[in-house]
C-alpha cells in the first residue's frame, strides 16, 4: 500500500497512528482468544501467547499516547479490528498449534510490510513523533512473525488457505481504516 497525503480533514500521519492503534486492539483480541482455548488444550503455548499479548498491550498504549497528544480519537475500525481479531484467534486455535502460528505469521507479515511503508512515508513528511511511534513497535512485530515461522506457521501447505485469508483480511482492514 502506498501512503499519500489525505484530501480530507484528517492528516495521513494521524490516520496511520489511529489505524495502527486499532490493529493493536485486533492483535490483543487474537491472543486473548488463543489464550482462552490454549489454557485447556495447549498449556505449553500459553506463556508464549501471553508474552505476545503483553507486547501488543504495550503497543496499544504507545499509539494511544501519541494519538492523544494530537487530540485524536479512536479509529472507526477499532471495534471491527477487535471483533475480527477475536474471531481469527478462535478459528486459528481450532486448527492447533500450527494454526496459531500460521495466524501469527500471516498477521505479522502484513503488519511488518505496512509498518515499513509507513516509516518511509513518515520520514518523507518529517513527522518525527509519528515516525518514532511506529518504529518503536517494529522489532517486536518482526519477532512475532519470525517466531510464527520458526514454529511452522509459514511453510506448512495445509495452512496456506488460512494464511491467505488472514493476510487478506488484515490488509483489507488496514486499507479500510486508511480511507
Amino acid at each position: 500500500m502506498k501512503y499519500k497525503d489525505s484530501k480530507g480533514s484528517l492528516d495521513t500521519p494521524k490516520k496511520i497512528l489511529k489505524v495502527n492503534h486499532a490493529g493493536e486492539f485486533g492483535a490483543i483480541n487474537i491472543y486473548r482468544s488463543q489464550i482462552l482455548v490454549s489454557r485447556i488444550f495447549m498449556r505449553d503455548l500459553v506463556p508464549l501467547l501471553e508474552s505476545f499479548l503483553a507486547d501488543e498491550k504495550r503497543h496499544l498504549q504507545i499509539f494511544w499516547t501519541e494519538i492523544q497528544s494530537r487530540n485524536g480519537v479512536k479509529c472507526k475500525s477499532f471495534w471491527l479490528c477487535g471483533l475480527g481479531g477475536y474471531f481469527m484467534g478462535f478459528v486459528s486455535e481450532l486448527l492447533g498449534k500450527k494454526g496459531i502460528m500460521a495466524c501469527t505469521w500471516a498477521v505479522e507479515s502484513v503488519v511488518v510490510n505496512h509498518l515499513n511503508t509507513q516509516l518511509t512515508y513518515l520520514e518523507s513528511k518529517s513527522d518525527r513523533a509519528a515516525y518514532h511511534t511506529v518504529a518503536a513497535i517494529l522489532e517486536d512485530e518482526k519477532n512475532h512473525r519470525d517466531i510464527g515461522s520458526e514454529h511452522g506457521g509459514a511453510n506448512n501447505i495445509w495452512y496456506s488457505p488460512l494464511r491467505f485469508a488472514i493476510s487478506l483480511f488484515t490488509d483489507g482492514v488496514i486499507r479500510f481504516g486508511m480511507r
